[in-house]
């Protein structure tokens, strides 16, 4: 049996076909110069964004995922963890740059509710926001060791943008 491949003329078309019925964007960080492309379906509505949650130093049990949903100008950031210390209580926020960095907040401290862990060590938190992640930034979401303790990040995860 004698398998073809697409002539490269073919493959042209067929990528065409594709990009016709998709949506092309891009950003350009002001800062980097970095160009975000994005190809997404014209029924898609806004964007999505993700990061997986590792615990740092001392609460490496810690695992979980954030999303992050923008749509026509709001951002809605959920978070979900497992491997905490049941009954717990801890803060958690959004900051631009990347896990370790010094960046901004993103929103103010009061959209973020503090949440507290289930008795099997779960977490659910959600935080919506009146502002849009910006594709040209880069973000990360911090737990924190406790509500009172501003300083001592217990887990962190770099959001990227999904598409």
């Amino acid at each position: 049996m004698q398998h073809r491949l697409p002539s490269p003329s073919r493959l042209a078309v067929v990528c065409a076909a594709l990009l016709a019925g998709a949506c092309i964007r891009t950003r350009t960080d002001p800062v980097t110069g970095k160009i975000d492309v994005d190809v997404e379906s014209p029924t898609k509505k806004g964007e999505d964004w993700k990061a997986g949650i590792a615990g740092t130093s001392g609460y490496g049990s810690i695992t979980g995922q954030g999303r992050a949903a923008v749509l026509n100008g709001q951002s809605t950031i959920t978070i979900n963890l497992n491997g905490l210390t049941p009954n717990a209580t801890h803060s958690w926020r959004v900051f631009e740059g990347k896990c370790g960095g010094a960046g901004p907040m993103f929103g103010s401290a009061g959209a973020y509710p503090d949440f507290t862990v289930s008795g099997t060590g779960t977490a659910q938190a959600s935080a919506k926001l009146s502002m849009a992640l910006d594709e040209a930034k880069t973000y990360n979401v911090r737990i924190y060791a406790t509500p009172g303790d501003m300083n001592t990040v217990a887990a962190c995860g770099d959001l990227s943008d999904s598409a």
